[in-house]
């Protein structure tokens, strides 16, 4: 069926062509037009850059980003767990209070704690 489309496209094209003698210019600029936008592309995507690249510097932002954040981000998640509002040294200190004698301060493992 898509064959077919392009077959009757391109008759149609030239019938276009053939009766339409002063109108010429037109008829070419649209079918280089719609063959160069529609199947080739815009010129845009054929023009070549050159980018800078260092394939180091994601290694290098890792390390910073592990130093600052933590593995998996557990130390970004840890402060904001603990809030930005200038109260956070008040909650951690809640927090260790909370999870002594926990497994390594994971307290998922046995929290809550049982009823009394």
């Amino acid at each position: 069926m898509l064959h077919l489309r392009f077959v009757f496209m391109g008759a149609l094209l030239v019938i276009l062509l053939q009766a339409s003698q002063p109108t010429d210019g037109f008829i070419l600029r649209l079918i280089t037009e719609s063959l160069q936008n529609n199947v080739a592309g815009e010129p845009i995507l054929h023009e070549r850059t050159q980018w800078n690249f260092d394939p180091e510097a994601a290694k290098k932002a890792r390390a910073l980003y592990y130093e600052k954040n933590g593995f998996r981000s557990a130390k970004f998640i840890e402060r904001l767990g603990v809030g930005l509002d200038g109260q956070h040294e008040e909650r951690r200190k809640e927090q260790v209070e909370r999870d002594t004698g926990r497994l390594n301060g994971e307290h998922n493992v046995n929290y809550p704690p049982p009823p009394v």
